[in-house]
């Protein structure tokens, strides 16, 4: 089962007077909006929060408003902590839509059932708090009064289910299986409130989950990848070299937003090739982060393709296992000695990644490796690659016919074609998997090419 049934319930504005006439919920103000059933509406309109509904929320009142309307975005943090993509908030700012910082609305203040203003709290920023974020403080003292005929508070949005316990529907971070066995969970019922391309990407990432647990020996690359022409890494890594500008967006000018037109135009037919013709194809080969590492601290390095049935030893017995596979020849090993953390290849990186904290951290000294909690060290006399992870400690030893692999009381000969298990031995009434040991036999790839072995 996937559960994609999105973050669709806007967090209850809970302050006083919010049984007010004028009191509107953003979703169902934007679903509204979108239908044309809005006939009626403010002159004066307030939008509460950062996020990018309250953007959508502020942009679209904004065209409602007629001519001598006014829109503002009341928020208590700054603008440079709102959590909105930074496109919507200059979007916001371009049209003229005001956003006043530091401001937390306290009261809902009526006359004849309707609103008249907003009883305001001016804010300070103080610690951080668990999101990373300075905390806003109240100032005391600071009430102000700001005249305004609809408010809509858009302070978030939450998990739209009422068929399950949401406390099992979490996930551990990068998988989509929940706690219930065989149920997935993606895009804003995963993430709260987040993008239409992160959903599609969460919709794609838990099937390939769920065709791997279900054992299904299913092709799932394109035809349209598996047809194109493949580059060689020097074709692509030329390409990087060629800085070429992109096709400039055309948008309807800003004395023109009053209205529901079309803000970015569309581009021409050859518009279209030739800002796709901009791809550097870091689908088939990336390693921008290994060219602009200033300790070339980012090593790539080529490994074959490989698929194979993963094994498992379950009561005692040998029993099969998911599979393993590697599809991308091209991977980048992480040399932590090496690192000063300067955030460049974050920095540069075309798929938001951070290479120097996600990429496998490889040791070359063997002593600040002891003293570490996760990583490898690469025996190149033994041919023996030593891991940990979360405090467990592994090796994998490369033997010409096979691999010996050792975990907390396991110890394993696995063949180096098929990682097959030919022989092991365990503690007994203990389960093991050798999911770990896959992964470290790429891995050891790497270290062999950086050691020079």
């Amino acid at each position: 089962i996937y559960i994609g049934v999105g973050a669709k319930n806007a967090v209850s504005f809970m302050i006083e007077g919010d049984d007010t006439e004028g009191l509107l919920d953003p979703l169902e103000f934007l679903y509204e909006a979108k239908a044309g059933k809005i006939t009626k509406f403010g002159k004066n309109v307030v939008i509460i929060g950062g996020g990018n509904t309250a953007m959508d929320a502020a942009r679209t009142a904004y065209r409602l408003v007629g001519k001598n309307g006014k829109v503002t975005v009341l928020y208590r943090r700054t603008i440079q902590q709102m959590p909105a993509e930074y496109q919507e908030i200059k979007d916001v700012l371009a049209e003229g839509i005001e956003i006043k910082e530091l401001v937390n609305p306290v009261k809902i203040n009526s006359e004849n059932g309707k609103i008249i203003s907003l009883t305001c709290r001016r804010m300070k920023l103080g610690e951080k708090d668990a999101s990373g974020r300075a905390r806003p403080v109240e100032i005391p003292d600071s009430d102000f009064e700001f005249e305004t005929d609809t408010v809509i508070p858009a302070i978030g949005q939450q998990l739209a289910v009422d068929f399950a316990d949401k406390k099992l529907l979490k996930t551990e971070e990068s998988k989509y299986e929940t706690k219930i066995a065989n149920v997935f969970i993606g895009g804003d019922a995963k993430r709260n409130a987040s993008t239409l391309i992160k959903a599609i990407g969460d919709g794609r990432k838990a099937a390939q989950e769920i065709i791997n647990k279900a054992g299904i020996d299913f092709n799932t690359k394109t035809n349209s990848f598996a047809d194109r022409k493949q580059h060689s890494v020097k074709e692509l890594m030329l390409k990087k070299t060629k800085r070429i500008p992109g096709i400039p967006v055309k948008e309807i000018d800003l004395n023109d937003r009053k209205n529901f037109k079309l803000v970015t135009a569309t581009m021409t037919s050859e518009e279209a090739v030739a800002e796709a013709s901009r791809c550097l194809l870091c689908d088939e080969v990336c390693n921008v982060c290994t060219t602009l590492c200033p300790n070339l601290a980012l090593q790539h390095y080529e490994v074959e393709s490989i698929k194979f049935k993963l094994q498992k030893i379950e009561n005692g017995k040998i029993v099969d296992d998911d599979i393993f596979e590697i599809t991308q020849k091209e991977q980048i090993i992480h040399i932590a000695d090496w690192c000063n953390m300067c955030a460049n290849c974050e920095t540069f990186c075309p798929s938001s990644g951070a290479p120097y904290k996600e990429k496998p951290h490889l040791y070359l000294n063997k002593t600040t490796f002891a003293a570490e909690k996760d990583g490898y060290y690469y025996d190149n006399k033994n041919q023996t690659l030593l891991a940990k992870e979360s405090g467990f400690d592994f090796s994998l030893t490369e033997k010409d016919n096979f691999y010996l692999y050792q975990s907390d009381n396991l110890i394993a000969k696995l063949d180096k074609k098929t990682f097959e298990i030919t022989d092991y031995t365990g503690a007994e009434n203990e389960d093991y998997d050798l999911k770990k040991a896959a992964e470290m036999s790429i891995i050891l790839k790497g270290a062999e090419k950086i050691t020079g072995n």
